[in-house]
This record gives structure tokens, sequence and C-alpha cells, in this order.
């Protein structure tokens, strides 16, 4: 009688939990976290061509933020990844429209500042600054709110655009991870190309769930009183 054939998942667990002792062991888990770090850069590139650009980018996002946030802990990364994207794509695609829309008017605001001159463009400049980097953070919350809360569009937007509020030192953390990722990427374009979506994805998804986290058990506790 033929054994069955052993679970494709449950090797790939066993493989991923396995612990080798020394600078080997260290060797290979920084080896194993750079390879996932690519993939899920290549995921969220397919991801976004698989859906047309417009409306893949946001799925790519949301399902690379989903095998981000298990990395090691996920035996099967590029099935959970296109398991995510397919299963949320249109709601995906809907909450990220907005985003479009106020890439649109930063880039039209831009071209603007080329025409203009003196205090006022030193002025706008400023706005335009401060409304980027507000961009960026709303950016790098978008997938894990998207994908911790079932909440319509409205609440959404209106949870997103309030964190930078509520969340000063999450959103500097942010800001931070992404000059370094930028400064990373005028230094070392093809390095920063392979794992800097993969990284900003998992350290900013890390962050705002963290935040989140907190802000969740400060409601049930306000709840509960």
């Amino acid at each position: 009688m033929t054994a069955p054939a052993p679970d494709r998942a449950a090797v790939r667990t066993a493989v991923a939990d396995a612990e080798v002792p020394g600078w080997a062991g260290g060797v290979m888990l920084a080896l194993r976290w750079v390879t996932l770090l690519v993939e899920v850069s290549a995921m969220v590139a397919l991801g976004t061509l698989a859906g047309g650009v417009l409306l893949g980018i946001g799925p790519g996002l949301r399902a690379g933020a989903v095998v981000a946030a298990r990395m090691t802990a996920e035996p099967t990364p590029w099935r959970t990844f296109w398991r995510a994207w397919r299963d949320g794509f249109g709601r995906s695609a809907a909450l990220f429209a907005p985003a479009w829309v106020v890439a649109a008017l930063l880039w039209l605001d831009g071209a603007v500042l080329g025409l203009l001159d003196g205090p006022v463009r030193a002025l706008l400049t400023g706005g335009l600054l401060v409304v980027g980097a507000w961009g960026v953070v709303v950016l790098a919350c978008w997938p894990t709110v998207v994908t911790r809360y079932r909440s319509g569009a409205a609440a959404t937007w209106r949870l997103l655009l309030l964190l930078p509020l509520l969340a000063p030192t999450t959103s500097l953390a942010v800001l931070v991870v992404t000059a370094a990722l930028l400064a990373a990427a005028w230094a070392l374009p093809l390095l920063a190309v392979l794992l800097g979506p993969g990284f900003w994805l998992w350290a900013t998804g890390r962050l705002t769930a963290d935040r989140l986290d907190r802000i969740d058990d400060q409601v049930s506790g306000v709840a509960a009183a």
C-alpha cells in the first residue's frame, strides 16, 4: 500500500519552523526574509499588471500586505496572494479609486507651481509638501485598514484621513521608512526595486497594525465602561 503524499503546506511550515543553530541559522533566516521580500515585490507588480494597473494596484497592495504581514509564517505565499487578490478585487479597487483622484490633483498642483513665482510659490510648495506627506502616510495605512475592517468607503477614508492625527508617532516612523527607501533607491536602484515594495509593505504594515491594535483596545475599553 502506497503511503499518502505529505501535505505541501505542512512540509513548508516544517521547513520554515526548523531552527538551525549558530551563525548558519542566522544566515538562512536572513536569506529567507530577503527572498520573501523579493517575492512580495514581484507579487504586487504582477497583481497590479493583472488588474490593468489602474484597477490592479489597490488589490495588489492589499494582497501583498496580507502576505507581508505573515512572512515566514505563511507556507504558501503565492497562493495566499492570488486568493486575497481575487477575493478582494472589487472592493479593493473601489476603495483605492479616491487615491487616484488625489494623485491627479497633486500632479496638477505641481504643474501649476511651475508657473508661479515669489512668496505665493513658496507658500503653495510648503502646503503641497504637507499634503504629500499626509498622502504617503494614508497610502501606507491603506492596505492594513482595508484588510482589517469591512467598513464602507466613507468610513474607511474617514479613518484613513484621521490616522495621521491619531497616530503622529506612527506617521513619523512611516515617513522615515519611506524616506530611507527613497534614499536607497537613489543609491542602489536595482536593490530598491527588488526589495523596496516588499519591505515598505512589511514595515509600514507592522507600524499601522500596532497602532490600530492600541486604538481598538481604547475603543473597547470606552465601550465597556
